[in-house]
């Protein structure tokens, strides 16, 4: 895929990087923002824990919303679920199939 970003309606979504980052953190899913400047995550933590994060970088009006949470691997498993049906809705079959192969990793990984 030659792409590493596409963008949809205000969103700019990252492709996935599943090779732990220094933190450890596996971020799956990563959307940002241009106005407000503000950033989603998804992924898997270094304790191997599902997560949310998220990040408002516009000013300093909304820095006490910013949030990293740990979710459930059903909540995980259905955001991804949700990105392949906005990539498939909007043009983007090559986004969608990379998101299938990382939802059928994470079932298998999951039994």
């Amino acid at each position: 895929m030659k792409n590493k970003t596409v963008y949809i309606e205000k969103w700019v979504y990252n492709k996935p990087r599943l090779m732990p980052n220094q933190d450890g953190n596996i971020i799956l899913i990563s959307k940002g923002c241009f106005g407000p400047v503000e950033v989603y995550e998804w992924g898997i933590d270094a304790n191997k824990q599902a997560y949310e994060r998220y990040e408002w970088l516009e000013n300093d009006f909304y820095q006490d919303d910013n949030y990293w949470i740990t979710i459930t691997q059903e909540q995980l498993l259905q955001q991804i679920q949700n990105v392949i049906v906005l990539f498939r809705n909007n043009g983007f079959p090559d986004w969608a199939e990379m998101y299938e192969t990382i939802l059928e990793q994470l079932n298998c990984d999951l039994k």
